[in-house]
């Protein structure tokens, strides 16, 4: 069940966490900028109401609700009103195209909108440091690793990524300190990848993790975590939503790595399409 559909019941709130729930429908627009100390002076409640309304409808925190809220608010005028993304045995072709091209651009705007400007520059020092990336996922998050492989490449960083889950393991082992992983897992909960970046904490390599979920096993492990939109149902193309959003970070950090190597960046990709100009 939705969030805004939960908060628009009005069932088995308490008056104060009514009033809480009163505040953010109708100021949807500034949940994203309030803190659970902001909201709680703005409906003279308690930091502690506002918390514990959050753990109530089953989220950890306010910090949870905040991205959910403000997520799910973003897809409407107000929150009164919905767009059904839902894919349904309904649809015409036609309502589809409408439907994924929102989902996927929702999913890159509230990606956009959770994204730390300190962390990003975090993650790009890590990158120039790093003498060689490695890439660790599995299933279909080994498509956004070979993407991001390939574009990191022709920015001029040594990238590997292997298919094979063995492979995976032999190179997390293999891998000294002057390398940087990358680990892309949407629930963070992976097992053999929570095993590979014990391995590589072992090794002293720095990790950064690409995922829908925080905080999770795997945010323990590493270094830096870059949180990406995901957590909708299946009928919602939660899986294809987080490929999209994990791509879109990806592109971030290659556009800002080619902003700040532009000339040799350029010259080398100049350089590769005279090769295999057709």
């Amino acid at each position: 069940m939705k969030l805004l559909d939960i908060l628009k019941a009005k069932e088995n709130f308490s008056p104060t966490e009514q009033v809480i729930i009163d505040y953010v429908m109708e100021h949807y627009q500034e949940v994203a900028s309030l803190s659970a100390r902001d909201l709680a002076e703005k409906t003279y409640t308690s930091s502690a109401a506002v918390v514990r309304l959050s753990q109530k409808i089953g989220l950890k925190g306010y910090a949870e609700f905040k991205i959910k809220f403000t997520s799910e608010a973003m897809r409407v005028s107000s929150p009164a009103g919905f767009y059904e993304n839902s894919i349904t045995n309904k649809d015409s072709i036609l309502s589809i195209l409408d439907k994924v091209a929102r989902i996927e651009i929702e999913a890159i705007q509230e990606t956009k909108n959770e994204i730390n400007v300190g962390q990003i520059i975090k993650t790009i020092h890590l990158i120039d440091q790093a003498e060689h990336i490695d890439f660790y996922a599995m299933d279909n998050n080994l498509r956004i690793a070979k993407i991001a492989c390939y574009c990191f490449l022709h920015a001029g960083k040594l990238s590997t990524v292997n298919s094979a889950v063995n492979a995976q393991y032999v190179q997390a082992l293999a891998s000294p300190r002057s390398h940087v992983a990358f680990i892309i897992s949407r629930t963070g909960e992976n097992n053999k990848l929570i095993e590979i970046a014990e391995i590589l904490k072992t090794r002293k390599v720095k990790i950064i993790l690409v995922t829908a979920v925080k905080p999770s096993s795997l945010t323990k492990l590493c270094d830096e975590t870059l949180w990406v939109s995901s957590e909708r149902e299946f009928n919602e193309l939660g899986t294809m939503v987080f490929l999209s959003a994990a791509k879109y970070m990806f592109d971030v950090l290659f556009s800002v790595l080619f902003a700040k190597h532009y000339e040799s960046t350029l010259s080398r990709n100049e350089f590769f399409e005279k090769i295999f100009r057709v």
